[in-house]
């Protein structure tokens, strides 16, 4: 019951200089219980005493509370609604996740807005920053990750530093920032959020999330689709994200197992009764948007969530939620294989991928070639922006025609027009952008690519600066896969925590194994939503039981 004590909690912590986590810590609660009796969703009364002892005189209405459920206070607060209860905190990050997701729709697909709001990325981060410092609140770090994560930021930005002072010939530095950037703002996101989201609000994010995904689905079989059928191109199968199919596939694939998750473990909802249709739905578009690079990808994807949701209460509802996006994979690839030729997805299920592996080495084998040429670059690395990363990209190919290349006029106004180049993007990285060097599999020329995370961070930011990228995004992906299997095993009925947490468990999954292919781990609208529902999973797992995130 919301009673009127509750109203005067947070107004009187405040004035005994306390924070929420340690007036929970003397009351013997959580944090979880403690943000819901401060927003009123749970009954103060049982803690009455001790509230007054650590807090001192409330005011005087306060001991209505001792009353019981069946006299309720004649000046009982009405019930907040969603989003009065999330307060400007949280409202600023789910509208920011939405921003992320829908701009390209009516910056490019509808051309309504002007597209320099593509970078709607940096003025997010600026917002959520600024908001997080002006809040007074601290980030939780209740597991070693939390503890780890800015230590490793940090480490990250110092080589990168020193990198940009022992190449200052080579570095320009409008594509160092933009690779420092890259790498290191889903960092300032996630702590962020950590701070702005009020605990107790996951159904709100969870209801967020799919409406967003029912938009793409909306959008891909209303817009897309159609447009496909009338071209024979499947690129323009994008649902919001405009001439970016693969970002597409990506936000679908989380959507899936967001879905997966509901279905599993929130039976009353709504969303769960149409769960499994979504699910085909989205298989559907994942196939038709013919990102063939990311469909195996897809599959693991879904051998994880299968892994997890097996473990919903009864298993029942996990094994069907599984069972039903695998075989609609496979129906979906087996009908574009037969009635879209254009796909060639009969040459993808027969390719050889060892042919495929042993190309991707050749590509990697350049950043052995360049430490061979100086053994200085295993430390200092050539210098942030100067060999394959985004942030040379951004700079490197801004003459590029792909309607894609949002950024290439703006990038020009830091080099004067001219084209950006660099010694050792001549030598190892140009020859294989070449028509004569890329080799298609199945139409595809992302195992000849010579982009890759994993590849880029090594040879701009050195070996230290790689290990330190690793260990942001396993230590990441391990940290919410704990945080899953936990959470599976104690789901209380309905509860949409273990949905979110698969969704950002899956989005880490797919973010590392594309890492391999492109500079996935430096594209700011995929893993800024990945780190923002990760944070916000976090702090709702942690705070119901802090011992167990560790």
């Amino acid at each position: 019951m919301a009673d009127a004590l509750a109203s005067h909690v947070a107004e009187a912590r405040r004035r005994a200089g306390l924070t929420e986590k340690e007036l929970a810590e003397r009351l013997g609660i959580s944090l979880f219980q403690m943000e819901r009796l401060e927003r009123e969703d749970a009954d103060a009364g049982p803690h009455f005493d001790a509230l007054q002892q650590h807090l001192g005189a409330l005011q005087p209405r306060a001991a209505n509370v001792r009353r019981t459920q069946d006299e309720p206070p004649a000046s009982e607060p009405a019930q907040h609604d969603r989003s009065a209860a999330l307060g400007w905190g949280g409202l600023l990050v789910l509208f920011s996740i939405a921003a992320l997701v829908l701009v390209r729709f009516f910056t490019e697909t509808l051309g309504v807005l002007p597209r320099i709001l593509n970078f709607v990325d940096i003025p997010i981060v600026l917002a959520l920053s600024v908001a997080a410092g002006l809040s007074g609140k601290v980030a939780p770090s209740t597991d070693a990750f939390s503890r780890s994560l800015l230590p490793l930021g940090a480490g990250f930005l110092i080589i990168a530093t020193a990198g940009i002072l022992m190449n200052s010939a080579r570095v320009e530095l409008a594509p160092a920032l933009v690779f420092v950037y890259g790498v290191l703002s889903p960092l300032v996101v996630y702590r962020s959020v950590q701070i702005l989201w009020p605990v107790g609000r996951s159904k709100v994010a969870s209801r967020w999330l799919v409406g967003l995904g029912v938009i793409q689905l909306a959008v891909g079989y209303l817009v897309s689709l159609p447009r496909f059928l009338s071209i024979d191109d499947p690129d323009v199968i994008s649902g919001t994200f405009g001439t970016n199919p693969y970002q597409f596939v990506f936000f679908m694939v989380l959507f899936v197992s967001l879905m997966a998750g509901v279905y599993s473990f929130e039976r009353g909802r709504t969303a769960a009764r149409f769960a499994p249709l979504m699910i085909g739905a989205s298989l559907v578009l994942i196939v038709l948007a013919q990102y063939r690079a990311f469909l195996l990808t897809t599959g693991f994807a879904l051998v994880m969530v299968a892994i997890v949701v097996s473990n919903a209460p009864g298993r029942t509802r996990g094994v069907v939620a599984a069972s039903v996006a695998v075989m609609a994979l496979m129906a979906a690839l087996a009908f574009g294989a037969d009635k879209f030729p254009i796909l060639k997805l009969d040459r993808t299920l027969e390719q050889n991928p060892t042919a495929v592996l042993e190309k991707r080495y050749e590509v990697l084998t350049s950043v052995t070639e360049l430490y061979g040429e100086n053994p200085r670059y295993l430390l200092t690395g050539t210098g942030p922006g100067t060999f394959s990363s985004r942030g040379w990209q951004t700079f490197a190919l801004s003459d590029s025609t792909s309607p894609s290349n949002v950024q290439g006029s703006y990038a020009q106004q830091f080099t004067g027009g001219e084209v950006y180049r660099t010694d050792v993007s001549d030598r190892y990285v140009q020859p294989l952008l070449t028509s004569g060097n890329r080799v298609a599999f199945a139409g595809s020329t992302a195992a000849s690519s010579p982009y890759s995370s994993y590849s880029s961070v090594a040879a701009e930011a050195g070996i230290l600066g790689l290990l330190l990228l690793i260990g942001i995004y396993f230590g990441a992906l391990r940290a919410v896969l704990r945080r899953v299997r936990n959470a599976t095993r104690s789901a209380r009925p309905n509860d949409p925590l273990p949905a979110l947490l698969l969704f950002a468990g899956v989005g880490f999954f797919a973010l590392i194994q594309m890492a391999l292919l492109e500079n996935w781990l430096e594209v700011t609208r995929v893993t800024f939503v990945t780190w923002a529902v990760f944070a916000i999973a976090a702090k709702e797992f942690d705070a119901r039981s802090p011992e167990a995130a560790t």
